[in-house]
């Protein structure tokens, strides 16, 4: 008497992407990633609202518009891995533009420091002008096309190959997210350190010639500096595994780019009373008087550049 024998039905393949990816807390998306997503969306329509003349804040709203996406993009990621009711190519692609979104916000923040530092110098409107900025914005959208290929096609690959976890340990796939990972190390760092020596610079350049300066944005770009160390040590650790526990560092350090490329949106308001008052007045829209007058005042404003040293002048 034969004992019959049922082959246990075959396992369908997991791709790499959703096994791989570290999900977020409930209550960090509910409680930050959500409200700061909205918040930085309103924080670009007070800053395309007031219409400053000013080359920071025209940067900082191009650049946001990027976070914003960003932003929408990992929330997007978040809401497929959790319900997956969509494709695992829509996945992908959301998790692509996430890779394209952190490159942005590093390159963008170096032109904010390099802004920053310029508006000290006479030869600013030289090279801040609008049509420069939007110049420089176009190479900025080209080289993080370029940072964004080798994760990017990876992650396609394994997506149409059907390739498992196992394509994450083998040579080929730790050698091409070693190298995405290692253009995210190395331009947090240099943003970092751009971003200490052009703060540095600026102050000494500001105090040095007692220029009359919205103390604002010097704090918006320095205070950015802390976070950016934060994500580098955790993807140094996520590389190299200093800490032994890789899986850790990859979740703290996703953790904190979301954070990291929100950071500008908070900071603008708390440190900015002008953006503030009229981010305010969204909420307070029964009250007209004070946001055309504060509007009105804001247009004055003057950012017309001088040579240094022949008095006090306003710069950003």
């Amino acid at each position: 008497m034969f004992r019959a024998t049922t082959k246990a039905p075959a396992l369908p393949v997991n791709n790499f992407h959703f096994e791989t990816w570290r999900l977020f807390n409930p209550f960090y998306l509910l409680f930050y990633c959500i409200p700061v997503t909205f918040h930085y969306f309103l924080v670009l329509i007070v800053i395309r609202k007031t219409r400053r003349s000013s080359g920071f804040f025209l940067i900082f709203y191009l650049a946001g518009i990027s976070d914003v996406v960003y932003c929408l993009s990992m929330l997007s990621s978040e809401f497929i891995h959790y319900t997956q009711l969509l494709p695992r190519f829509i996945f992908v692609c959301f998790v692509v533009i996430s890779y394209y979104g952190v490159f942005f916000n590093h390159l963008a923040n170096i032109l904010l420091s390099a802004n920053r530092f310029s508006a000290t110098c006479v030869w600013y409107n030289n090279f801040f002008d609008e049509s420069s900025i939007k110049k420089y914005f176009v190479g900025i959208t080209v080289v993080s096309f370029v940072f964004t290929l080798p994760g990017g096609i990876v992650m396609f690959i394994y997506l149409f190959m059907d390739w498992g976890t196992q394509a994450q340990y083998s040579k080929t796939g730790l050698l091409s997210f070693n190298l995405h990972r290692t253009i995210i190390i190395s331009l947090t760092i240099t943003d970092t350190i751009l971003g200490i020596a052009t703060s540095i610079a600026t102050i000494y350049r500001l105090k040095a010639y007692k220029f009359s300066y919205d103390r604002s944005l010097l704090l918006i770009t320095t205070l950015h500096i802390f976070p950016n160390i934060l994500v580098s040590m955790f993807n140094l650790d996520m590389m190299f595994q200093f800490s032994g526990d890789s899986k850790l560092s990859n979740e703290l350090s996703r953790i904190f780019l979301i954070f990291l490329v929100s950071f500008n949106s908070l900071t603008i308001v708390a440190t900015n009373r002008k953006i503030r008052r009229e981010y305010l007045q969204i909420f307070i829209f029964w009250d007209v008087s004070e946001s055309v007058v504060g509007t009105v005042s804001v247009r004055k404003r003057s950012t017309t550049m001088a040579t240094p040293g022949m008095g006090r002048i306003t710069v950003f």
